[in-house]
């Protein structure tokens, strides 16, 4: 055999061998992965909302660690660094996690010793969007594990606060909350009953933000609101009330929509103290309501730092002085972001859908005072523009040529922000009757007669003539010969 073809054949020997051995470096970090639901255990059956998390065992070797992968339809649902912690409990190192590239890399400190190892935890979630599927799934872990498990529909559970006096433990009546989801939806507002508990069932799993907008009589409302994982069937939250000291007093806050009655639910509102030392926020509930009691007399600044997303937030904060204990009330009202409304009229042909041009249409408001007239363009549209919220009339006051106007008018109600959609039609005019009456006949084996009336007759006839003359004309030469 040739030298070079022997150097070659060796060299494809030595890559064979490393190939596994590399493949083995990739992975010799990691040891162990599993998927554990939220009490820990790792029943191979999952909610598609349910909260999980990556139990990735490792062992160091004196190599470094390489960038750990996280198999599809599992996914890192945020960035962060944790510290890496070994089965003892020292800290050895960081544990960097990248949401949007699906990897954790874990990073060790220099002084680490051989033989350490631990367990690193990742948070990870389904994404609806990249699921092809509910149902059954195999996945293949970068160290070598192949799981089989389920998705099923998203689960639910509930939420139940406890209200509770610090020192005694006697349960409260007439503590209030709000709950809001990750979205900033406010999803229920509640009062503990004469047992001091308040519940919501039906919640989909996910992160809540509670928030306490009054407390029992005699007692002080708690300052922070809460952040509660609902990822198991009941989630519980006891809550310490301490009793207030001195005179206390209340605000109620009512969020609107300017000119209107329509409540805002979800709007945030923080009051503070001229000094500062006092800060609480609440959010308004479906009702556009929010509570707070216990506030010790005296002078607070109250700001509104959220709204629904088709408000315009107030700039301006508000003077609120508590002197009483009867209940401060503040109105707050939001302007919206588009205040008028509009109105599209479509006008097409009856019979054959067209859109017809040149009609002219007048809208007029509750006091029948015209508001606009606007003539239909080559779509056959008419579009009244920048139009307050109410009710009005709408009428075609002139119909394009050859057709017949529709008569009435027609009920339109306007909504701040919204578009309101009409489709008319206009039927053509009959066309008038000819004074000549035409009658068509047709005479067997004969074509088509020339009609009483028709032009055309008289030519027929005058050919005819010509015809039977100079039949006559040929026949007499005939005879002459």
């Amino acid at each position: 055999m040739k030298k070079w073809l022997m150097l070659l054949t060796a060299l494809f020997v030595v890559i064979g061998i490393m190939q596994p051995a590399q493949a083995a470096a990739e992975t010799a970090f990691y040891t162990k992965s599993a998927v554990a639901h939220t009490d820990g255990t790792t029943t191979p059956v999952y909610a598609l909302n349910e909260p999980m998390t990556l139990q990735i065992d490792w062992v160091y070797s004196g190599e470094e660690p390489a960038l750990y992968k996280v198999p599809t339809p599992f996914y890192i649902s945020k960035d962060g660094e944790e510290p890496l912690k070994t089965s003892s409990g020292e800290t050895v190192g960081t544990l960097k996690m990248n949401a949007a590239d699906n990897t954790a890399i874990a990073v060790l400190e220099e002084d680490i010793q051989s033989g350490a190892k631990g367990t690193a935890k990742v948070p990870v979630v389904f994404k609806e969007d990249k699921l092809t599927k509910i149902g059954a799934y195999g996945v293949a872990f970068p160290t070598g594990e192949q799981l089989s498990f389920t998705i099923t529909e998203e689960a639910e559970g509930a939420i139940k606060m406890v209200a509770l006096d610090a020192k005694s433990k006697e349960k409260l009546a007439g503590a209030s909350f709000t709950i809001v989801n990750e979205g900033g939806k406010v999803v229920a507002s509640l009062k503990t009953n004469a047992a001091g508990e308040a519940s919501v069932p039906n919640l989909p799993f996910g992160t809540y933000t509670v928030t306490q907008t009054a407390a029992p009589d005699g007692y002080a409302v708690p300052l922070e609101p809460w952040k509660l994982d609902l990822n198991t069937v009941l989630v519980t939250k006891e809550i310490m009330h301490e009793k207030s000291t001195g005179l206390t007093g209340a605000l109620n806050i009512t969020a609107v929509e300017k000119g209107a009655a329509v409540p805002i639910a979800g709007a945030e509102f923080e009051l503070k103290t001229e000094n500062g030392l006092y800060s609480k926020k609440v959010v308004t509930d479906a009702k556009g309501k929010a509570s707070l009691t216990g506030l010790s007399y005296g002078t607070y600044e109250l700001t509104q730092t959220k709204t629904d997303s088709d408000y315009v937030l107030p700039t301006e904060s508000w003077t609120v002085t508590i002197g009483r204990q009867t209940p401060v009330e503040q109105k707050v009202e939001n302007s919206l972001v588009n205040a008028y409304g509009a109105l599209k009229v479509t006008l097409t042909d009856a019979s054959s859908e067209a859109e017809l041009k040149g009609a002219e249409f007048s809208l007029y408001d509750e006091e029948k005072e015209l508001v606009s007239k606007v003539v239909t363009d080559d779509n056959g549209v008419a579009s009244f523009t920048s139009l307050k919220a109410g009710s009005y009339k709408l009428e075609e006051t002139d119909a394009p040529d050859g057709y017949t106007r529709s008569t009435g008018q027609t009920d339109v109600t306007i909504k701040s922000g919204e578009t309101v959609d009409v489709e008319m039609e206009n039927t053509k005019i009959a066309e008038a009757s000819s004074t000549t009456t035409s009658v068509k006949t047709k005479a067997a084996g004969t074509g088509t007669l020339p009609q009483t009336g028709d032009e055309s007759g008289a030519l027929y006839l005058f050919a005819g003539v010509l015809l039977a003359a100079g039949a006559w004309l040929l026949m007499r030469k005939g005879k002459s010969a």
